[in-house]
């Protein structure tokens, strides 16, 4: 009889601690477009009054994320996918992780896509999962295209083809540059350039670099200027008002691009204040 009850009470144990571990899976918002990065934050509580570990075992990850798409279509892997490394957990502590879906996971085509997050713990020997959330992956409106040639570090000379998209987030409609080579078969990044005002029309332009330049209304008074490399990084934002006249992108002599015209509206940096006298 005594060793009935260690065993239920060895039983209650683990189940109470496991129960004791809260996964909470967190994205920026509910619809994303193609390619776009998807940012997944999860907080991992401890509730339990010991310590948890969390380790990655070979090439099995502690933290990983079940993803299907509307037909119950498992979607996998991008490689060994993401590992988050070492993590110790202390009584009532909570840590955060955070990881791209779409670099680590297959998400290739557009549909509604259901996602959690699982969580192995070692020293417990359990796994958790958190609530599910569905999200919808869209392929957007192209507005325009322009192809660039350029020349890598090593003075390999590539071409890339940027695209221009629209595409509604909520009540808001957002451009965004994707930036893919001349085959189509590779999509190096896609780029949000921010909100769109839609009855005005962006413009946008390459330069002798291979940046891909745009221009396009925000807000009534406020006009944004991006640059993207062929890589998909953003090499400089800034903002223009029309108050006088009205900002235009224009090709220089030495093939450079710039904004001629409108107003900027980026704060100058301050200079430090004078030291107080003695």
């Amino acid at each position: 009889m005594i060793r009935s009850a260690t065993i239920v009470a060895a039983i209650f144990l683990a189940v109470s601690t496991q129960a004791q571990i809260n996964v909470r899976l967190d994205l920026e918002r509910n619809r994303y477009l193609l390619y776009e990065q998807m940012i997944a934050t999860v907080d991992i509580q401890n509730y339990s009054a010991a310590q948890v570990q969390l380790a990655d075992q070979e090439s099995m990850p502690w933290l990983r994320f079940e993803i299907n798409r509307s037909n119950g279509e498992r979607i996998g892997m991008v490689g060994p996918g993401f590992l988050a490394g070492t993590v110790t957990l202390g009584p009532g502590q909570v840590k955060a992780k955070a990881a791209d879906l779409v670099a680590y996971y297959q998400i290739r085509e557009v549909g509604r896509y259901r996602i959690r997050a699982l969580v192995k713990v070692s020293n417990v020997g359990g796994s958790f999962a958190s609530r599910e959330r569905t999200v919808e992956v869209v392929g957007g409106r192209q507005l325009l295209t322009k192809s660039a040639g350029f020349k890598d570090e090593s003075g390999k000379e590539g071409l890339r083809v940027f695209s221009l998209l629209e595409v509604l987030l909520g009540t808001q409609v957002w451009l965004y540059a994707r930036v893919e080579n001349q085959q189509g078969d590779t999509i190096y990044g896609v780029v949000p350039l921010g909100e769109w005002v839609t009855f005005s029309t962006p413009t946008a332009a390459t330069d002798k670099d291979g940046n891909f330049h745009v221009l396009h209304q925000a807000q009534p008074r406020r006009f944004c200027h991006s640059i993207i490399s062929p890589k998909a990084a953003v090499l400089k934002r800034e903002s223009f008002s029309n108050y006088n006249t009205l900002p235009e992108l224009k090709r220089t002599t030495d093939g450079q691009v710039k904004v001629v015209g409108g107003e900027s509206m980026d704060r100058p940096s301050q200079p430090p204040p004078a030291p107080k006298a003695p």
